[in-house]
């Protein structure tokens, strides 16, 4: 009964948004991405400057072309002052309607830390919600192959890693087998099974048919698509579920992880992760870090000696809790950092932006997503105060990884 009701729920919203009058924001573009192999890292940058000018649909509030440059991707070679011995390089793989934007912080950290560190586009990102309505999965994992297969081919070192849906990503590579084999694997907050939506994702190539979008919200943010269609919940859960069949596909799996996380996550399974973490990855040189309320008690039956914790509570800063979104974001970011122009009110819990952008500063807190009362009001947290923290963790990560490259 719940089940029906919930697939009449996607029904109605699908039937309203055929109805409703398209915009330009919400239909695809002219152009569009595929997973072409990647011969000249510089050559595919400019192509795919070329398709975001031409699909991008701009946000108010902000420059055009900054805009284009926000959403392309980027490679970050090593400083300077590095030396010229064996070269590692990592390739960082965004998540659902997001940007490369969101790696920038980490990839000048590690930058600077010695490694090349690369981004990609997915398809359907980085322009317009509405050309997520045609994205494909199947593209997505033959664009995060043709770039690791290109990276691995001019470093002696390359790791992989991904945020949110990008962490499925390539954690799906990293267990396939079907390429070259990366040294480590990095995931932040991926999403190996779902919080709440994971029961119901099989329903969203049902609703698609009645029309393309779950909800069409007002966009504010440069480099993140607010809106969701029902064609992004079929992907996603196409990944999702490629991803798990990796990890349950052997008892122990040995390459190198470095996984990251929030409790109060409203998007990412906390307990599946933690539980794949201690169970299936087995390799001595594993870590985990985990943001938390460390007032409150953790699981004996969940504890380990690689796992991490890092408080989340700061109330000195008005901080309730660390949201799925805030992780890979420094304090200084120029978009969602303190005082940046994202950081306050960009996704406000349960009042209206406009009742949120009225608030003092000591009435504002911050926290996760929630539709729940609260004993203060929140938005949600868009930086993270450990950045420093989290960065040097998978810094050293890939520096004390002995995982050799296999051919």
């Amino acid at each position: 009964m719940i089940i029906l009701r919930n697939l009449l729920v996607l029904l109605v919203l699908g039937t309203t948004a055929a109805c409703a009058t398209s915009t330009q924001l919400y239909t695809p573009g002219p152009s569009t991405l595929g997973a072409e192999p990647v011969t000249d890292f510089d050559r595919y940058v400019a192509s795919v400057k070329t398709y975001v000018d031409t699909n991008l649909v701009p946000v108010e509030g902000f420059e055009r072309e900054q805009q284009v440059l926000w959403n392309l991707p980027y490679r970050l070679s090593p400083a300077a002052d590095c030396n010229s011995g064996d070269r590692t390089g990592l390739l960082l793989v965004h998540g659902l309607s997001d940007s490369p934007f969101v790696f920038r912080d980490l990839a000048r950290y590690l930058a600077d830390q010695c490694v090349e560190v690369r981004t990609l586009l997915l398809q359907g990102h980085g322009t317009r919600p509405g050309d997520m309505v045609t994205a494909s999965a199947d593209v997505w994992r033959d664009q995060v192959r043709n770039h690791f297969v290109a990276l691995s081919q001019d470093v002696d070192r390359a790791f992989i890693g991904g945020f949110s849906l990008g962490g499925a990503l390539a954690t799906d590579y990293a267990l396939s087998e079907t390429g070259p084999r990366p040294a480590g694997l990095i995931a932040v907050a991926p999403a190996w099974q779902l919080n709440g939506l994971r029961d119901y994702l099989w329903l969203a190539p049902i609703a698609d048919v009645f029309g393309d979008f779950v909800e069409k919200e007002p966009e504010l943010n440069p480099v993140k698509y607010e809106s969701f269609s029902f064609n992004a919940g079929s992907q996603i859960g196409d990944v999702i579920s490629a991803a798990q069949s990796r990890i349950i596909q052997k008892e122990s799996l040995d390459i190198p992880l470095f996984l990251a996380a929030t409790e109060a996550d409203s998007v990412i399974n906390l307990e599946y992760l933690v539980t794949q973490f201690r169970e299936r990855f087995s390799n001595p040189g594993n870590a985990m870090m985990i943001f938390r309320d460390t007032r409150k008690p953790w699981p004996v039956a969940q504890a380990g000696e690689r796992i991490r914790f890092l408080n989340s509570y700061l109330p000195d800063a008005n901080i309730l809790e660390f949201s799925h979104q805030s992780l890979l974001i420094a304090p200084d970011n120029e978009l969602y950092g303190l005082g940046a122009p994202l950081q306050r009110c960009l996704e406000p819990n349960n009042i209206s932006l406009e009742d949120c952008r009225q608030l003092s500063e000591k009435d504002l807190w911050f926290s996760a997503w929630h539709d729940t009362e609260r004993p203060v009001f929140t938005s949600r947290l868009t930086y993270n105060p450990w950045f420093d923290d989290l960065a040097q963790a998978i810094g050293s990560f890939i520096k004390e990884s002995e995982y050799t490259k296999v051919p």
